[in-house]
């Protein structure tokens, strides 16, 4: 199998983007999404955000979800993160496995993901196809689209490791998520 060689700076802005989330908590939600009736705090779930490698091992990046109780119609919800309906990955995971399965095929994306020490199968990237998820924009860099929203999280990431403040809002916002647009429930 032929190597596939990734420039150490996109690796690096990759893994600075995912592993600067670590921990995050998003706990934005006004209303119910479904009835837009009163709701109320019911817990914090843990949700995988991207898996990557680090020092020759596998690392999960977590960050919290607040769900909330409806009192109006019952259900719970989801506080607004940067994940598409019922996926399982980040946003931004998957706009990077998008990006790159445009213009190649679904087992070289995986591998130049692995280059870059992010952990994403073929099946899973060919997964992402069939849902409905919206095309992104992106940089050429090496030759390579990598979406916006990396380069963007990325600075975000930084900001954050320099103990300044970085909202919940602003990953939102860079992950494509604009304030108050409610996401669909999981």
């Amino acid at each position: 199998m032929k190597s596939i060689k990734i420039p150490s700076l996109i690796t690096s802005v990759v893994q600075n983007a995912f592993s600067g989330l670590e921990g995050m908590e998003f706990t934005l939600l006004d209303s119910c999404p479904h009835c837009g009736g009163e709701i109320r705090y019911h817990d914090n779930r843990k949700k995988r955000f991207a898996t990557i490698i680090a020092d020759g091992k596998k690392k999960i990046i977590n960050v919290l979800v607040t769900r909330y109780y409806c009192k109006a119609c019952g259900r719970l919800c989801y506080a607004m993160s940067p994940f598409y309906p019922n996926t399982k990955f980040g946003s931004p995971v998957i706009d990077l496995c998008m990006t790159l399965a445009r213009v190649h095929p679904f087992n070289h994306s995986a591998r130049i993901l692995q280059e870059m020490g992010v952990v994403v199968d073929r099946g899973t990237i060919r997964n992402f196809f069939s849902r409905d998820i919206p095309e992104v924009s992106y940089a050429k860099i090496y030759d390579l689209p990598i979406p916006l929203s990396i380069f963007y999280l990325s600075d975000l990431s930084s900001k954050r490791r320099q103990s300044r403040l970085v909202t919940q809002e602003d990953v939102l916002r860079v992950c494509g998520f604009p304030a108050g647009k409610k996401p669909a429930q999981e």
